[in-house]
């Protein structure tokens, strides 16, 4: 049966009842109480919130810069030549550490990149990323950081 709601409503006076909508057409984003529970107390990251309301995560970002929640600083999964990672936390690899020390050494006695990593390839010294073959630009990339 199909009900007319002019049918429906006009034997109703109009202060007796209001109707209510649950329906919420503001974006989750644009809620900053919303990304305050998601950001900070349940500890999402902006990317699984953008992901959990359907939408980007650089949206999320520029929501949390606008409403004024600190975005905390994550380590990323990159970690550099010379540590590692132990339960989480960054330490210095003792042997990567020593490699760095001797592409310094050779760099301040003026070796160029090209003749240290040949000498690195020589000895057969495991590369950052345990490729088999050390390249002058990778030395002079490690040299760099420490150097500088």
């Amino acid at each position: 049966m199909v009900v007319d709601s002019a049918d429906f409503t006009k034997n109703w006076p109009s202060n007796e009842f209001t109707i209510e909508s649950a329906i919420c057409t503001t974006p989750l984003y644009s809620n900053s109480e919303f990304l305050k529970q998601k950001y900070e107390a349940e500890k999402l990251s902006a990317r699984q919130i953008a992901i959990l309301i359907g939408s980007s995560h650089s949206t999320i970002n520029d929501a949390l810069i606008r409403f004024g929640i600190m975005k905390s600083m994550r380590v990323s999964g990159h970690v550099p030549y010379g540590f590692k990672l132990v339960n989480g936390q960054r330490v210095r690899h003792v042997r990567e550490q020593k490699t760095i020390q001797r592409i310094v050494g050779k760099k301040r006695r003026g070796w160029s990149n090209a003749r240290i990593a040949e000498w690195l390839n020589k000895r057969k010294i495991p590369t950052p990323q345990g490729a088999r073959q050390w390249y002058p630009a990778t030395v002079g990339r490690i040299a760099k950081t420490v150097m500088d």
